[in-house]
């Protein structure tokens, strides 16, 4: 396959890119908690292309959006998941439709997408509804109290709620009560997921630190109580038979399709499913809301407009009423975009090159590593006005000179092609209504005592340091 976009070296060897030393190349130069950071001031040096050696492994590493755009529309058969990622799933034994390749994604992805899609949305709002009313009852205890509260934590508790209902129709309300500990237990995991991935030898399979037995044991409590859900979920089917013909949840949709004569999907599958939708759902949401309430406090003016926004439009409700309602709040989307683009929870994307592929000019062989800098793309010049200003007004009047560069391709917090993330749509609705209801109640301050909110790569990109105060609006 030949997909030529430029003029540039032809291999890989020829690339510009930091000097390494032998064996294990960049390693000893990169802070992987800070690893997203490190490259992109490479590429501030090196260019939109550029080569780096991490142990046995060679990367090219792009921020130009049209190769970006390619490796992204080639998924999944020119480009896949990191062979030592889906090693590292399988081992853990949550190989599901995040990790997983060709045939076994395709069949996956149909439940996944279902079970996510408009239809389930609009029935599930009343449960995202009262969730949020609990949320918002234990920001006010917190206020009347006046104590700072963890805002990831806080906004983690909120979003395992939300996916365990739409995933299991199971309502394991955390935030009135101490609740099952399944979030403790996914809390153990990407971090773990990000140190094994970034280690130069599979260490874990010789032998095992505290840290990995810790992550074992997290993994064998998330199994044993998604086990249990399945089991009493079979029950219920078993009861009610006509509800395979409609399934109401994820769970059920993938019971439907372990039912169906023409796809064989074993309880394994259903597991690393479920294990799959309950971190993507916690964790890459959460992060996102909790960017975007630190934007709040950093930008006074503007938190004044999307409150009015809010206002106008809730009247004396205290959350967005409906989906519909929810939809109606163009400025809050807005303000979300640009807090993706600037704080994307993903700010790499991280694939293997799986044929013989010319992108660029640059000719990449089977097993080549390829990382796509997401945010590099989306604080470039080139494809966004004004780049490191947060400009939500961005995402509204394309028509004003100030605002004219704007390139949709370059803003991938979702990803894109064929493996464009399914919960992009649930992700959306969960920010806009926790920040109008955020704005409708409460003011908020940061309570972080002087340090530094900084970004902390755990997988996914997280906040650190971001603690706050609310009070009830006056």
């Amino acid at each position: 396959m030949s997909i030529q976009l430029s003029n540039r070296p032809t291999r890989l060897e020829e690339l510009p890119g930091p000097k390494g030393l032998p064996f294990i190349g960049n390693y000893a130069q990169i802070n992987f908690q800070t690893f997203h950071l490190q490259l992109e001031r490479w590429a501030a040096e090196y260019g939109d292309f550029y080569r780096v050696q991490l142990a046995g492994s060679q990367f090219v590493v792009i921020s130009d959006v049209e190769a970006a755009s390619v490796v992204l529309r080639e998924r999944p058969q020119a480009f896949g998941r990191r062979l030592a990622l889906q090693d590292i799933f399988d081992e853990l034994g949550f190989n599901g439709v995040f990790s997983a390749e060709d045939e076994n994604w395709r069949r996956q992805r149909r439940i996944v997408v279902t079970a996510l899609n408009s239809a389930h949305l609009h029935e599930f709002y009343a449960a995202m509804l009262e969730t949020t009313h609990r949320l918002r009852r234990r920001w006010e205890k917190a206020a009347l109290a006046g104590v700072a509260v963890d805002l990831c934590a806080e906004l983690m508790r909120y979003t395992v709620d939300i996916t365990t209902q739409l995933a299991f129709g199971i309502d394991f309300n955390t935030l009135e009560t101490d609740g099952p500990i399944i979030q403790h237990h996914l809390d153990q995991v990407f971090p773990m997921l990000n140190r094994r991935l970034t280690s130069p030898f599979p260490y874990w399979r010789y032998f095992r630190f505290g840290r990995d037995r810790a992550l074992d044991d997290a993994v064998k409590a998330v199994r044993a109580q998604i086990t249990d859900i399945i089991t009493s979920c079979r029950a219920r089917l078993a009861d009610s038979p006509a509800a395979l013909s409609a399934p109401r949840n994820f769970l059920e949709a993938m019971m439907a399709a372990q039912a169906s004569e023409n796809l064989a999907f074993t309880d394994d599958d259903i597991i690393a499913n479920a294990f799959t939708l309950l971190l993507a759902g916690e964790d890459t949401t959460a992060n996102t809301l909790a960017w975007a309430i630190k934007f709040f406090t950093d930008y006074p003016a503007m938190f004044t407009q999307v409150r009015a926004e809010v206002d106008a439009v809730l009247g004396q409700a205290s959350a967005p009423e409906s989906r519909d309602q929810a939809m109606r709040l163009p400025l809050v989307e807005a303000f979300a975009n640009e807090t993706m683009r600037l704080k994307p929870v993903a700010p790499l994307l991280i694939f293997d090159a799986k044929i013989p592929i010319e992108v660029g000019g640059l000719m990449l062989t089977p097993g080549t590593g390829v990382i796509l800098l997401s945010r590099g793309m989306a604080i470039a010049s080139d494809n966004f006005a004004q780049p490191e200003q947060f400009m939500p007004a961005r995402w509204l009047d394309k028509t004003d000179p100030a605002q004219r560069v704007h390139n949709a391709k370059a803003f991938v917090p979702f990803g894109g092609g064929p493996r464009f993330c399914p919960g992009r749509n649930l992700a959306l609705l969960e920010i806009k209504v926790v920040l109008a209801m955020l704005c409708r109640n409460f003011d908020v301050e940061m309570a972080n005592e002087g340090k530094a909110v900084e970004e902390v790569l755990a997988f996914t990109m997280v906040p650190s340091n971001l603690w706050v105060r609310f009070k009830k609006r006056c």
